[in-house]
């Protein structure tokens, strides 16, 4: 089991009139605790019926929450429509003043994304706790965009770039990668984003899969087969159990955290974690990362037919 400090924003999706506990940051805290590692969040909610039901979700998880993260503001919310093939588009009520942290020598993996990452005051708390971290800490973040929150595209990008520079993972969407490079095809955005330093850049394509780089090399990995119910929190889940398969394997851990090679069969099975993670999402309403042991029995069934 790992220690864990997660940063960023918590709300709730609210879907058909039905709140569900959601935000990038919490869905990715949620899904590595249901895995089985020791999880701190950096967050922000209320004491309201929203923030009660986020703190509830949080408890069942396993999730530790940072003190200072429950406030007297009113909890974030983001209203959800589906589309005629069941992708969900967001309108957000949105503020986080989270409290700050320190990755220290016991932290095994730091990670951010979404909108506290680039929105203040939590952006810049959030950029101090990548920059102040511990070596012997993984560095991970997930832009996670939201167009319609951006209100100068130069200045997000340039935050999204730093936080970029100073992680060791950085996975994104097809969708991200389009919004921050539309000049560039998809293996142009993971080169480009590679140079900046982290030692794994992967793209989601939904139910083509995920391309990934690292050293130099080229991974195409197709989609586990799953039934879908909606995509809400498919990416996250995604994101959870890829962080999952890395630290499953500390010589994998160690060369990402190290810049050094990682051998691209370690990085493989880490993507393979992350998609059975995704698809076992996807076949749930809203965003409900798996359990160990369905994760496990997933892996383990895949394991045996390949």
């Amino acid at each position: 089991m790992s220690r864990i400090e997660v940063m960023g924003e918590s709300l709730v999706d609210v879907v058909d009139g039905t709140a569900h506990p959601g935000g990038s940051p919490l869905n990715v805290a949620v899904g590595l605790a249901r895995l089985g590692h020791e999880v701190h969040f950096s967050t922000e909610f209320g004491r309201d019926t929203y923030g009660n039901q986020i703190a509830e979700h949080l408890q069942n998880a396993g999730v530790k929450v940072i003190a200072g993260s429950v406030t007297e503001r009113s909890t974030s919310v983001a209203q959800v429509e589906m589309d005629e093939l069941s992708n969900a588009h967001y309108t957000f009520d949105i503020h986080q003043q989270i409290p700050a942290i320190q990755a220290d020598d016991a932290t095994e993996l730091l990670h951010t994304g979404s909108i506290a990452a680039w929105i203040e005051p939590s952006g810049q708390c959030i950029v101090d706790a990548f920059k102040n971290a511990s070596v012997h800490s993984l560095r991970s973040y997930d832009p996670n965009l939201r167009p319609d929150l951006v209100q100068e595209k130069s200045s997000a990008i340039e935050r999204i770039e730093l936080l970029m520079s100073l992680s060791n993972i950085v996975k994104l969407s097809d969708v991200d990668g389009q919004w921050l490079y539309p000049e560039l095809e998809a293996w142009e955005v993971l080169e480009h984003i590679a140079s900046l330093g982290p030692g794994l850049v992967v793209m989601t394509q939904g139910a083509d899969g995920c391309l990934a780089l690292t050293s130099g090399r080229r991974i195409d990995f197709e989609a586990s087969s799953t039934t879908l119910v909606d995509t809400i929190g498919a990416g996250d889940a995604f994101m959870s159990g890829l962080l999952y398969g890395v630290l499953a394997n500390p010589e994998l851990a160690l060369a990402l955290r190290g810049g050094t090679t990682a051998d691209s069969k370690d990085v493989e099975v880490a993507l393979r974690h992350a998609l059975t993670s995704a698809a076992l999402t996807v076949a749930q309403a809203g965003a409900n990362p798996p359990w160990i042991e369905d994760f496990s029995l997933a892996i383990n069934n895949y394991a045996s037919q390949h």
